[in-house]
């Protein structure tokens, strides 16, 4: 049976056919538009009939039988029920739109086991598409303003008001506003709950972002910081990379000096020992003419002490020759005397010209000696000086190895240090830096490396929350708006029914001597709203309706005027009543089933009535059924 498959308008059940059910062995019972009236003695079997078309109708447990096995029959092990309805068309089409057939069979089937099924024109259907086909008909066999049982009217008095409105709702068809109400007030919790859960997870995140956020900006600093630490440790290895590049560019510097002072002081050496050479050459020519010089004094001053001496001797011999006074010898002396004289005279000007000579050397001797002195002191200088300079070309080449071996030991950290650093700190200027930035670190505690992952999570998180929450308030608003609307719509609407069902209740009320008014109360709230039968008897004030206030008959009267006067918006076509009448007055009685023939000649439908009463019934539209039990098996007959 698919969706669409629905039981339209003006169905009515034709016939009821009972087999092995209760006290019914076999029977069919047949039924007709307007009212049908089955009468009977006590314990015949009338409410059977009643029960049975309930249980087909979808009723599970009954007052007479808690267990529908109770039903079948003693000593048979399966019951059959089974209701006919007319399904002629109208109006072009069929009432049971999914059935071809004039007529449509329900059959249910019970068994001792408590297993029960349903066949519909011979197929098997499920207990859902009965109960789903009949609500969509506005049939329900559990609603006691459509089917009222044998002792219903007592237990309908002692049913509470918001029950009574429930099945008012259900019986004329606006159950969908209660329930369009209901999912409304139903959303409208469910939005305010999520609302709440929504501002309470709002509260915890904004909590939890609180202390993510605190942890965030350490998480912040401290990269800030380690960024900051790798920059000076960057910083510290440039610094002495700077440091050891200018002490070897200053010992460069010092070593080029040096170098170049060692090779001018070598210059300068060469020079000096060149002119000390002249200077000793000249020394030594002035040595040598000087030791020529003196020993040719020497000779010179031999020859003229030996001249000297030979002239002593001659003048002596020449004195003895001129006491002896021999002639040519005086003249020999004489001659040789004066060849003496003259070599004397010649040695004498030897010896002078030597002399000056060795005066003029002399003088010549004193600038060169202090000349050759101060170049030789000179030299000796450069010596010590170039001894000096080597030895300081010697230590600061010791330091560049030094330094450059220390430059070879920063290059794996300068591969790693990244673009140089130019920086005029000091290495104890960054290196203090570096240990108050790692104090600040270390003061910033254990920070969770998934900080920024979880501080993003919870931002993300607060905004979808905060965005939801935004949809939430505003459907919260709409649903507001929508339950109010809804309310409004249903309070309208049952306000409106009672306010047109009331005049035809005191209408009926009246017509037996009462007065009556149904009204709604706790209309505000449709989960405590209610529905009051207020009535009075023989002019007395109106009274509630309750088990405790009036009698038997009375409570039977109100709601029996009640049901006549909703009759009129009814969605069942069918309803029936069982034994209404037991504790009316003749009077009262007779009254009603004329309200009750002319109801439903005036407002169509099928209507069965189950009365043990004698009535005087004379109007030929009443179907009327007799119920006798012969032998223990019920049995039925139409007397009109």
């Amino acid at each position: 049976m698919s969706d669409t498959q629905r039981i339209r308008e003006n169905v009515w059940i034709s016939e009821i056919i009972l087999e092995n059910f209760m006290s019914y062995e076999y029977s069919r019972i047949s039924l007709k538009p307007g009212l049908n009236l089955i009468c009977g003695p006590n314990g015949a079997g009338k409410s059977t009939i009643l029960l049975a078309i309930s249980v087909a109708l979808g009723q599970i447990s009954t007052e007479r039988g808690r267990r529908l096995s109770d039903l079948i029959k003693r000593g048979k092990d399966i019951a059959r029920v089974t209701l006919v309805f007319d399904n002629h068309k109208n109006n072009g089409s069929r009432p049971i739109s999914f059935s071809d057939s004039d007529t449509f069979m329900l059959s249910r089937y019970l068994r001792k086991d408590g297993s029960y099924w349903y066949e519909a024109d011979y197929k098997e259907i499920t207990l859902w598409e009965v109960s789903r086909m009949f609500q969509g008909f506005g049939i329900n066999p559990n609603n006691m303003l459509i089917i009222m049982h044998q002792n219903t009217m007592e237990q309908f008095g002692l049913t509470g008001s918001e029950e009574k409105l429930k099945l008012l709702e259900e019986a004329v068809g606006f159950g969908s506003y209660r329930e369009k109400l209901l999912d409304a007030k139903s959303r409208l919790e469910s939005t305010i709950s999520e609302d709440e859960s929504l501002s309470e997870l709002l509260g915890r995140a904004k909590e939890s972002l609180g202390y993510w956020k605190s942890m965030h900006d350490k998480y912040l600093l401290r990269n800030e910081l380690v960024k900051q630490k790798k920059l000076l440790k960057r910083e510290a290895i440039w610094v002495r990379v700077i440091k050891n590049e200018k002490a070897l560019s200053s010992l460069n510097d010092r070593l080029r000096a040096k170098q170049n002072a060692l090779k001018s002081n070598q210059d300068e050496s060469i020079k000096t020992g060149t002119k000390i050479k002249k200077l000793r050459e000249e020394l030594d020519g002035w040595k040598v003419g000087t030791r020529e010089s003196f020993y040719s004094l020497l000779h010179l001053e031999k020859e003229e002490t030996k001249f000297v001496g030979l002239e002593k001797h001659l003048k002596e011999k020449q004195e003895i020759s001129e006491k002896l006074d021999k002639g040519q010898e005086k003249e020999k002396i004489k001659n040789e005397l004066k060849a003496i004289h003259e070599r004397k005279s010649r040695t004498k000007k030897d010896i002078d010209a030597i002399r000056k000579k060795l005066g003029e050397l002399e003088r010549k001797l004193d600038p060169s000696l202090e000349k050759y002195i101060s170049h030789r002191v000179k030299y000796e200088i450069f010596r010590f000086r170039k001894g000096q300079l080597e030895d300081e070309v010697r230590k600061i080449n010791e330091e560049v190895d030094k330094v450059n071996l220390k430059l070879v030991a920063l290059t794996p950290l300068i591969k790693g240090a990244g673009e140089k650093i130019e920086t005029e700190r000091s290495q104890n200027e960054v290196e203090n830096d570096l240990n108050l930035v790692d104090a600040k670190i270390k003061s910033l505690g254990d920070i969770p490396k998934e900080t920024e992952e979880i501080y993003s999570n919870y931002s993300k998180l607060l905004e979808e929350l905060k965005q939801k929450s935004r949809i939430v308030s505003e459907n919260k608003k709409k649903g507001l708006e929508e339950l109010n609307k809804r309310k409004k719509v249903w309070r309208d609407a049952m306000e409106g029914l009672l306010e047109r069902v009331n005049p035809s209740f005191q209408q009926i009320l009246s017509s037996i001597g009462a007065n009556g008014l149904a009204r709604m109360v706790n209309g505000e709230d449709v989960e405590s709203a209610g529905l009051e039968l207020w009535v009075g008897f023989r002019d007395s004030e109106l009274v509630l309706l309750d088990s405790y206030t009036q009698s038997g008959g009375e409570k039977t009267a109100s709601i029996m005027a009640f049901l006549l006067s909703i009759q009129e918006y009814l969605k069942s076509p069918f309803t029936a009543v069982d034994e209404f009448d037991l504790h009316m007055d003749p009077k009262n009685r007779e009254e009603i089933y004329k309200l009750i023939i002319s109801s439903i000649k005036e407002k169509g439908g099928e209507c069965l009535v189950i009365t043990p009463s004698q009535l005087t019934i004379t109007d030929p539209s009443v179907h009327v059924i007799v119920v006798q039990k012969t032998y223990g098996r019920s049995e039925v007959r139409e007397a009109r």
